[in-house]
């Protein structure tokens, strides 16, 4: 068939980009024109004022995982200590739709009971549910991922839609914050966190996108998060276990990074999340907490950054939440005095957030025990020592829970005048009801299919190999893990049935990674010999950061093997991507490349049902529709969300990414 190449315009990017505009249900902050909150905030006690300001996790309690409060009377204690701003909850926490609806409401009626408090409000509950690779309902809706929606021609209405759904999904069960969307800019191909969590390695489209996504979201109720200010998509250390630094300027951070923030400002966000990263050449050089090392405060912790540039440069107004504290960039840095893990450490460093602009401290520690709920206590009144001794003013600390209280009484969670509130809400079996039904539901999942059928693009199709036609072929699936299996498994058996791959096709598979084994890598003498038997190989790959160009990574060692000896023994390579699109150059001489752009979800039986029983739970969409498109039952529509640079073999022998791309945002081809 004839190939066409569909290239994709800058400027319809920026007219996208133009086009969003609405109203979130955002919160004119700063404003009380009946002063009501002003009153609620008179009123309350230090210790209150201050725990408003802080998220606890509850992942576990005495190292069991925490789904059902009323299983554990002494968290339900710990947490009624201090009228804390909310809890934030991990996939540990969720079992299922019935299950995490009920956890939910137990923790605001738990709330309700705090003693000595002068006014109960309701919490926060977030959650960091993206879609793609970073979910928490597990038995609900994964969605494509943010690349993949940026791959898709429709793109702002499909970042729409997700929000709409992950919204809807989240709403149900009683979440009213999500920690999303992701806004950072995937401008470094080695980047070991964002990846595919980004829209693009375009500002202008991921704030299109961004801003889309959120007004889904907002449809719901629920609050959208934008992270990770200022932009965590340059970077090729992760945060959580160590501390990134960006080396550009003010001037570089206006035109990349920052733009996706800048507009979300301008659409009315209500809340953006801190990245743990520095930035030494705009920011100042201060002392850690050793008394001589010389160096930066990531951004969670910068005046500078918060302070100077989001909330004075850029005019916002809105609540900033920090990423977690526990997070080694912070808990591990030894940025301020004090041992590790220790309340004197969490304190000082809580100083520093809040003298920067934070407003919402979000997991110092996780409430795991009665040591750590000990510790919360610590943790609280060495801050209130701090507002006493004049190192945090009284003031600053009243500006954060104004902004936090506005918010939740924008959103309805909490009604300063009293009445009722949506944590009010008592029909805890209606509420299960609806949840069961919406959480996964067979028309979230058509959605998602059908963007996934939007977003599967094709790089390369030498000499027309695909659609693939079978007839009597021989076909060996070199699946990446075990994992694979259910997914590939069941894209077969379906394709068979509807007549795509013909019943005298013989099709065998094998894994070559093996997470079990000492060296991980397991390309066996049989596979090798099923390789040499084969017509076609169709190989999967995984990329995610700068590690897959390293020469002894047991993927690409087994894929340059199978590339190797598939094109000695006369057969056809065919190379589907399930994560990162960068994985095309290093495997350039394949024969077909087709991108899944989601590597998540792959071990998840696609015909097991949820609690519901009214769909499947949160399976991997993408890498399904990538089989089906090998195969022809779909077509490859997407376009590359990023640019792909070429891999290139540096003096001492190692790979890197070059300064060329091997294919530039906008391409795909067709069929």
């Amino acid at each position: 068939m004839k190939k066409i190449c569909r290239m994709i315009a800058p400027a319809i990017a920026l007219l996208t980009m133009m086009s969003v505009i609405f109203t979130m249900t955002g919160c004119s902050f700063g404003s009380d024109p009946s002063g009501k909150i002003d009153r609620v905030i008179s009123k309350m006690s230090m210790d209150e004022k201050i725990s408003q300001m802080i998220i606890p996790a509850i992942r576990t309690w005495n190292e069991e995982a925490v789904t059902d409060l009323q299983a554990v009377p002494e968290l339900q204690d710990a947490l009624r200590r201090h009228q804390y701003g909310g809890v934030i909850l991990y996939g540990g926490n969720i079992t299922g739709n019935e299950q995490i609806t009920r956890l939910i409401y137990e923790l605001q009626e738990n709330n309700k009971k705090t003693e000595a408090v002068s006014s109960h409000i309701p919490y926060l509950t977030p959650v960091d549910e993206e879609g793609g690779i970073v979910l928490r309902l597990t038995s609900g809706t994964r969605m494509t991922g943010n690349m993949a929606i940026g791959a898709t021609d429709d793109a702002e209405s499909n970042a729409e839609k997700t929000g709409e759904i992950i919204g809807e999904e989240l709403a149900a069960a009683g979440f009213n914050t999500d920690f999303a969307p992701v806004i950072d800019v995937n401008n470094n191909p080695g980047n070991p966190v964002i990846g595919t969590r980004s829209f693009s390695d375009d500002p202008e489209v991921v704030s299109a996108l961004g801003n889309a996504y959120a007004k889904g979201l907002g449809k719901n109720g629920v609050i959208a998060t934008f992270k990770h200010y200022p932009g965590h998509g340059d970077t090729v250390v992760d945060s959580h276990i160590g501390t990134p630094s960006v080396e550009k300027s003010y001037d570089e951070l206006l035109a990349t990074e920052l733009v996706p923030f800048k507009s979300a400002i301008e659409n009315g966000a209500d809340m953006i999340m801190t990245a743990h990263i520095t930035y030494p050449a705009l920011d100042e050089e201060v002392t850690f907490g050793d008394g001589k090392t010389k160096g930066y405060y990531p951004a969670t912790m910068s005046k500078k950054m918060i302070e100077d540039i989001l909330r004075g440069d850029l005019g916002y107004k809105g609540v900033v939440v920090t990423d977690a504290l526990e997070m080694d960039a912070i808990r591990t840095a030894g940025l301020v005095p004090g041992a590790e893990d220790s309340v004197e450490y969490s304190v000082n460093i809580a100083k520093e957030v809040i003298n920067a602009g934070c407003d919402i401290l979000l997991l110092p520690i996780d409430m795991t025990d009665a040591d750590k709920a000990d510790f919360y206590d610590g943790y609280i009144k060495g801050i209130e020592d701090k507002v006493k001794a004049g190192e945090i003013s009284e003031k600053r600390i009243d500006e954060s829970v104004k902004r936090i209280l506005m918010l939740k009484a924008e959103y309805g969670i909490y009604d300063v005048s009293g009445g009722k509130d949506k944590a009010a809400d008592t029909d805890i079996e209606g509420k299960v009801a609806a949840s069961v039904k919406t959480i996964g539901s067979a028309s979230h999942h058509d959605t998602e299919t059908g963007i996934a059928k939007e977003a599967i693009t094709m790089l390369k199709n030498d000499d027309g190999l695909l659609p693939l036609s079978t007839g009597d072929s021989r076909i060996f699936l070199l699946e990446r893990s075990k994992e694979d299996a259910a997914t590939s498994g069941h894209a077969i058996e379906e394709l068979k049935k509807e007549g795509y791959i013909d019943a005298a096709a013989q099709i065998t598979s094998d894994y070559y990674y093996d997470a079990s084994s000492d060296d991980k890598l397991h390309y066996t003498d049989e596979m090798k010999d099923k390789i040499a038997e084969a017509d076609t190989v169709i190989a999967f790959s995984y990329a995610a950061g700068s590690g897959v160009l390293d020469k002894e990574n047991p993927q690409l060692i087994a894929l340059q093997e199978a590339l190797a000896d598939t094109h000695k023994a006369g057969g056809r390579f065919v190379l589907i991507s399930e994560n990162l699109p960068y994985d095309a150059a290093i495997y350039k001489d394949a024969d077909a490349v087709i991108l899944g752009y989601m590597g998540a979800g792959l071990g998840m039986d696609p015909t097991e049902k949820t609690d519901s029983g009214s769909g499947m739970p949160a399976r991997n969409a993408n890498v399904n529709v990538a089989i089906r498109t090998v195969f022809g039952a779909e077509k490859p529509l997407g376009h590359l969300p990023v640019n792909i640079p070429v891999v290139e073999e540096q003096a001492d022998g190692s790979l890197a990414y070059g300064s060329s791309y091997l294919y530039e945002r906008g391409f795909g081809l067709t069929y």
